[in-house]
């Protein structure tokens, strides 16, 4: 059994959902308008992400700029962040990442689709009209889920706001043909794969009170973003009209859904790697073009017609 006691909250304290509320209120705002920025819960600090790549850092005492790995030209002056001059810093910061991405050898890849997939459920303009709100992406825990999980989410069903009922969901993102393979390589390295992923999420479903509280810490930071204005949409979960608070009910089951991107049709790694999962295996599909999630766009492997890929 998982010891979830050991596991690290990701929700922030009261005192530095203040400092994003008023010292650093402007970068909150900064982040809340750009499509391209990302402010995510790191229990201890908070992190800002562009193109899935860690921009900056925000402690209850000090910021944090980009890591020297950014940075292709080695002996370029370090950027560094004032809150006086943020938006000098992201500008520049940004075109620090851009030319990573241009250049290096390890690209950004799946982060940057996890960080689209983010703005499309909770701040785009059709974010409110989805089926899943996102509260957390690259969550980290050594002992939990093979070491991390691309995007925690809830389900709440847009048709069905009146009901207050959510469903945790584990998304797993996978981009291209060859990051869906399960290999081991001849060092005995595991290369993870969707069969991987899939028994990782297995020991994780087993343990109802790990979910438990995992469910209950995710849902801390979701109602912290939206207090921040990070996620639009929820205005009626955790109030009711008149204004009294409501705690939202959470099933106990948690899901599992696979997120595959610019997957080669040509390819029959799908395929293969499906003959070694369940027919229960849930993958997501997009509504026509977009990283909007619903429900219905929910397929088992069994749905997917194998012959086909």
């Amino acid at each position: 059994m998982i010891n979830f006691m050991k596991m690290k909250n990701r929700s922030i304290s009261e005192e530095l959902m203040e400092i994003l509320k008023k010292d650093y209120l402007k970068i909150t705002e900064y982040v809340r308008i750009s499509p391209y920025l990302d402010m995510e819960m790191r229990g201890d600090c908070v992190m800002v992400y562009y193109r899935g790549g860690k921009i900056l850092t925000i402690f209850e005492n000090k910021m944090e700029g980009l890591a020297v790995e950014y940075y292709i030209d080695k002996n370029a002056k370090l950027l560094v962040p004032h809150i006086e001059t943020i938006e000098d810093y992201f500008a520049k910061a940004m075109h620090v990442i851009d030319i990573h991405e241009a250049f290096a050898k390890s690209k950004l890849g799946e982060k940057e689709i996890q960080q689209r997939v983010v703005f499309e459920n909770n701040l785009s303009v059709n974010a409110d009209k989805t089926d899943y709100f996102v509260a957390d992406v690259e969550w980290a825990d050594n002992d939990i889920l093979g070491g991390r999980a691309d995007i925690i989410a809830f389900r709440w069903n847009h048709m069905e706001h009146r009901k207050r009922l959510l469903q945790l969901t584990i998304i797993e993102v996978k981009q291209g043909e060859e990051a869906i393979v399960t290999s081991v390589d001849n060092n005995g390295k595991v290369s993870a794969g969707l069969s991987k992923h899939y028994d990782d999420f297995e020991k994780l479903r087993q343990d109802k009170d790990g979910v438990k509280a995992l469910a209950e810490d995710m849902l801390v930071v979701l109602k912290q973003k939206k207090d921040l204005g990070l996620i639009k949409g929820l205005d009626w979960l955790f109030e009711d009209s008149r204004k009294n608070k409501i705690t939202p009910e959470i099933l106990p089951e948690v899901d599992f859904l696979f997120l595959l991107s610019n997957y080669h049709h040509y390819s029959d790694n799908l395929k293969k790697e499906l003959e070694k999962l369940p027919d229960e295996a849930r993958f997501i599909s997009s509504s026509f073009m977009g990283y909007g999630l619903y429900k219905d766009f929910v397929h088992t492997k069994k749905d997917l017609n194998i012959k086909q890929l």
